[in-house]
């Protein structure tokens, strides 16, 4: 799942944006079943998580956070918004769509702290601190692993000396160890199970150096000949691929893989602008970029890279027969589910900065009741289509636009290995 960069403080291949009565929604589509594309445009600043099945996005206006789904619409959760007050932070959404870790603000210290909220319940747990704070900050949430077990982000400890750490709901904090005595680092996000940690570390001159974290153990990650790499900002679920900047604004974005290592992704085609990746699918085939030249965040341009070719992100959605407006342009693509399919983030409209939640076309599955796609019908695929009751999405198995009462009996009828 992507991050916002820190220099930004099964039926018919058919789809539609409809306007509905979605609780501030300007255009506002059901998210699609296996083999169906649609574009939803929605209020808000910014959309930094998706669930697996594309059903919840998690997202942020200028004061607070919000979950959406086309069934409920927006639902706030509340915590402090990135950069009020100086506040920081990003909200991410564990893969089932369950838990979200975003930045609130403790009401005895009024100092920020990393949260879960809890979607079937509303509750809300903060994380605590290291019993540090600088300035409003104490701890805040970048990124939940997809399990939704574990946040991760930075803490502040005595005299505002930031280091990332790793929260696990039965163990409490782990700081996570420097390269670089006394400076800082920070993680950015997780894989699955919260076992690699990937985000930077400032070396000795402050650059921002791309490192990831197994169980605890600190890797710089570099390209030939030593080639120094920017900030990580995503990995796949199972921690082998890594994607981040450059460390120098004229050098490209990258891929990184724990075998293979370090493989280049294109310069930006549009000459003064500089790649970002900001998310990768499981399989890194697929990365989330865009390319910009400065501030405001929304004025560049977003891509999708799959296995090699760079697409432009409108131009592709409307190859895979997605109806995407000639005035909309999908500018700040921020993360992604796990199967590269369904992508948000922000984009610009005739009608101002919109949100965008872009559900691309699905492979048609020979296993449609396999929700998480491991290679059978189980109990986490049960959890998956429970939690999406009501809605569309992956989990809508006999693809009639809502989760259900036939869905379910499909699924159980599956049950096991698929064939």
């Amino acid at each position: 799942m992507g991050r916002l960069p820190l220099n930004l403080r099964h039926k018919t291949n058919t789809t539609r944006i409809v306007a509905t009565s979605c609780s501030l929604v300007i255009g506002c589509a059901a998210l699609a079943g296996a083999n169906t594309g649609s574009l939803a445009l929605i209020e808000g600043m910014y959309a930094t998580g998706v669930s697996d099945d594309g059903s919840v996005v998690v997202l942020n206006d200028a004061l607070q956070y919000w979950y959406w789904t086309a069934a409920s619409g927006h639902v706030p959760i509340g915590g402090i918004a990135p950069g009020f007050q100086g506040a920081g932070g990003s909200g991410d959404i564990s893969n089932d769509g369950s838990r979200i870790g975003f930045t609130s603000i403790n009401p005895k210290t009024g100092k920020t702290e990393g949260a879960i909220y809890e979607l079937d319940t509303g509750q809300t747990t903060r994380i605590g601190s290291f019993g540090f704070s600088c300035d409003i900050g104490a701890t805040s949430a970048w990124g939940i692993s997809g399990d939704g077990t574990r946040v991760v982000g930075l803490g502040q400890q005595a005299q505002c000396s930031a280091i990332g750490y790793v929260w696990d709901e039965s163990t409490g904090f782990t700081s996570l160890p420097t390269s670089f005595f006394y400076q800082p680092n920070r993680a950015n996000g997780c894989n699955a199970d919260g076992t690699t940690v990937v985000g930077w570390q400032s070396d000795y001159v402050g650059s921002w150096r791309g490192c990831i974290w197994r169980n605890g153990v600190q890797t710089m990650l570099t390209g030939p000949s030593n080639l120094k790499l920017g900030e990580a900002n995503a990995c796949s679920g199972d921690g082998q691929w890594v994607v981040g900047l450059g460390l120098l604004s004229e050098q490209p974005a990258w891929r990184w893989n724990q075998i293979s290592g370090y493989t280049p992704l294109p310069l930006s085609p549009i000459p003064g602008y500089r790649a970002y990746a900001t998310d990768i699918s499981d399989d890194g085939s697929r990365v989330a970029m865009f390319f910009r030249a400065g501030p405001p965040a929304t004025s560049g341009e977003g891509y999708i890279w799959i296995d090699g070719t760079l697409h432009e992100l409108e131009e592709y959605a409307r190859s895979q027969g997605v109806d995407v407006p000639s005035d909309v342009r999908m500018s700040l693509p921020l993360a992604m589910s796990s199967d590269g399919y369904t992508i948000v983030g922000t984009g610009r409209t005739a009608f101002g900065n919109r949100i965008f939640v872009l559900n691309l076309p699905r492979p048609a599955s020979s296993c449609p009741t396999d929700i998480d796609g491991n290679g059978d019908t189980g109990a986490a695929d049960l959890s998956l289509l429970l939690a999406a009751w009501g809605t569309a999405g992956a989990a809508d198995i006999n693809g009639d636009g809502s989760v259900g009462a036939a869905d379910l009996s499909l699924l159980l009828a599956s049950w096991g290995a698929c064939q």
